[in-house]
């Protein structure tokens, strides 16, 4: 018991003693955190777009005429690849367009008419089917243009494949920068104390009893300031959802309490042990010095 109340009143009385020092610390611990989460986010919000896109089996062809729908139906129908064939009118087109934007009369009003042609709609039966059946449609005489999912997900994939190294990169710098950032400060609340510290293990006091205030300080700075860039990012995340609900109705970013877990788990979690970490390779350092003959 007077164990423990020596290690909290030691604790406390390090993280006031050094204010300015300790306030600069959390800031930079912050900041690297938020640097972290924000890349994380941004890596999982594309891979998980890239793998809808990749699972969307449907290839839109954009008719020339609306008389070529049956003979272009026939044919599509005909081929082993194609597992569903649907028509779509302008007027379902541009219904279709409303749900997701809402400005279906605007366009109207604009246009004096409506400008969608009519197109159909194919389902494959496999994703390694895209390109062919897509390249085979797209020689139609009748079809106008071909859209599909296959090229987007590829460039998507790519680019989530960079955002997981530029991930993995912001990680490694932002542990450097903790790591440089919190033995520093640790550091120099060793040094205010170095004379104390000395008596202290030559009257008998063991490394472990020395050196828990400093841990539980790393700790408590690394666990801090991991939280607060979570709930600063979790915030601004929750805001960034909002306006793209309404500006981009149709872009769909992850958004579900696991995230949120998750998230915890990896910035506090890796917040507290890098506060370990960096107090126990300060501490040991400096008392493995204090212990070695004159």
């Amino acid at each position: 018991m007077a164990t423990f109340k020596y290690v909290i009143r030691d604790t406390i009385r390090q993280l006031t003693r050094h204010f300015t020092v300790v306030f600069l610390t959390l800031l930079t611990i912050v900041a690297v955190f938020l640097a972290v989460g924000m890349s994380i986010l941004l890596s999982i919000n594309v891979t998980a777009l890239a793998f809808q896109i990749e699972s969307d089996l449907t290839i839109e062809a954009y008719l020339k005429d609306q008389n070529a729908v049956e003979s272009v139906m026939g044919r599509l129908k005909n081929m082993p690849q194609i597992t569903n064939v649907r028509y779509i009118s302008p007027e379902e087109a541009l219904k279709r367009l409303d749900e997701k934007i809402g400005q279906g009369d605007q366009i109207i009003s604009l246009l004096g008419d409506n400008p969608l042609p009519p197109s159909v709609i194919v389902t494959v039966d496999k994703a390694e089917n895209l390109n062919l059946v897509a390249n085979e449609i797209d020689a139609f005489p009748e079809i106008d243009d071909v859209i599909y999912a296959g090229e987007v997900a590829e460039r998507l994939a790519s680019l989530a494949y960079f955002l997981n190294r530029f991930a993995m990169a912001i990680f490694l710098v932002a542990i450097i920068t903790s790591l440089v950032v919190m033995m520093n400060t640790i550091r120099i609340a060793l040094y205010s104390r170095r004379e104390e510290i000395g008596v202290m293990l030559l009257v008998g006091a063991t490394p472990n009893y020395v050196s828990l205030p400093f841990l539980l300080q790393g700790v408590v700075l690394g666990g801090m300031g991991a939280l607060m860039a979570l709930f600063f990012l979790v915030r601004a995340y929750r805001r960034l959802l909002e306006v793209l609900s309404r500006v981009l109705p149709f872009f769909n970013m992850l958004d579900s309490p696991e995230i949120t877990l998750w998230l915890f788990c990896l910035l506090v979690g890796g917040g507290v042990a890098l506060g370990w970490i960096c107090s126990w390779l300060a501490v040991h350092k400096h008392i493995r010095r204090s212990l070695k003959p004159r």
